[in-house]
């Protein structure tokens, strides 16, 4: 059983770079000898999800993928994050992918790891904690897909607007995940949690738990592939990838983790 995991890849109509670069990873997957294997996306997989009925073509060139993934006998797993809650039951029948909770335990080779988005544990970031309560109660989010697509459209721009306005004006400190959260929810429970959101690459390690932040989309790509007793971390600029489109094997391994 192969495993891989991306998060933070922000697609939308202004980078179809990176859509680009999306299908052609998800059509290495699915070209991949060993099945059957799963695939995680860990939170912010669009920039702004707006609701199911919103079908650009830009969207169905990604549901085609899925529709390949799920083919080539790829289960594929979804956490929302702070960019993509309003991603409905109608998007993931659609597209075959199974709705994760927040937290999701999986086991591999009797390692416990834990899959999240990450957006949970910042929580020094008091403004952007009352914004997540907001967003992901149920009656705000049945007022917000009661309104036109138009309407929805704006808010979703007023919303990235808003964001990079605050995140401008915070110390990066702030925006991280709160080293004491973490170790609270996950010490003594897993061997490694997974997520990503802070768009920090890297792997903390303690002798209690080991932490890998997933990279975000931009000008590279990320993906971390778990596989017999390790997870390995790889990255490629996209400018390179979508010139010369080499293996998965061809990326810059930037962490491993073995046990």
């Amino acid at each position: 059983m192969t495993r891989y995991f991306i998060s933070d890849l922000h697609l939308s109509d202004k980078r179809l770079d990176l859509i680009q670069a999306f299908v052609y990873l998800t059509d290495q997957l699915c070209q991949c000898q060993e099945q059957p294997s799963e695939l995680y996306i860990l939170g912010d997989f669009f920039e702004a999800y707006i609701g199911d009925d919103y079908q650009p073509d830009w969207i169905k060139i990604l549901d085609a993928q899925f529709a390949k993934l799920a083919s080539a006998n790829i289960a594929t797993y979804f956490i929302a994050g702070n960019r993509d809650f309003l991603v409905g039951d109608d998007w993931f029948k659609r597209n075959c992918v199974t709705a994760l909770a927040e937290q999701h335990i999986i086991h591999h080779n009797e390692q416990a790891i834990m899959l999240t988005h990450g957006d949970e544990y910042c929580i020094d970031d008091q403004a952007y904690q009352e914004f997540r309560a907001m967003v992901r109660q149920p009656a705000w989010q049945e007022q917000v897909l009661a309104m036109p697509l138009a309407q929805r459209l704006a808010l979703a721009q007023k919303l990235r607007d808003d964001s990079k306005n605050m995140s401008a004006d915070k110390q990066d400190a702030i925006m991280d995940v709160n080293s004491s959260a973490v170790e609270e929810s996950v010490a003594g429970k897993v061997a490694l949690l997974v997520h990503g959101h802070t768009h920090r690459p890297a792997l903390h390690k303690t002798d209690k738990f080991s932490r890998l932040v997933l990279g975000d989309w931009d000008k590279n790509i990320w993906l971390a592939t778990l596989k017999n007793r390790s997870i390995e971390h790889r990255t490629i600029s996209v400018n390179s990838y979508l010139s010369d489109q080499p293996s998965i094997r061809e990326w810059q391994r930037i962490h491993l983790l073995t046990w």
